[in-house]
């Protein structure tokens, strides 16, 4: 069985298609934990590669999602923790294009993913798609292949 869940990780835009869930009379619909983890990784590449602006709401889910405190996170970018607690705050504010693109190339490279071109094609593009749909079982498919 399968569901669709939308506004992944209080990412109001995030939609997600084809997740598989089991019911269960205590939990109701359950997904496993390890295809939660498979979705944030997919979700945060999607972000990353469709140049979608960069706030505060995605800071956080950046760092949640890679367990970093916002010390740690403001270490690798050469902030204080104080900034990243700053952005974060700030849910709906896009970040400075210095910072956006910043903080794109570091999670580009958590994720092992090549971002190519010049300083404005790693900034956020206002044109992206106001809804972000990923789609589970094309993923799934991709990852078996």
């Amino acid at each position: 069985m399968t569901r669709t869940l939308k506004g992944f990780m209080n990412l109001s835009y995030v939609e997600i298609l084809h997740v598989p869930y089991v019911e269960s009379k205590q939990w109701g619909r359950a997904t496993s934990a390890e295809v939660l983890k498979n979705l944030e990784s997919q979700v945060a590449r999607a972000l990353l590669l469709q140049r979608r602006p960069l706030r505060g709401e995605e800071v956080l889910f950046f760092r949640r999602i890679l367990g970093l405190s916002q010390k740690q996170l403001g270490s690798y970018l050469g902030y204080s923790d104080v900034a990243i607690l700053k952005w974060e705050r700030q849910k709906l504010k896009r970040l400075d294009p210095v910072n956006e693109v910043a903080f794109r190339a570091l999670m580009a490279g958590f994720f092992n993913l090549k971002l190519l071109g010049t300083f404005a094609a790693l900034l956020g593009d206002e044109r992206s798609p106001k809804k972000l749909a990923v789609d589970y079982d094309e993923h799934a498919k991709e990852a078996a292949a």
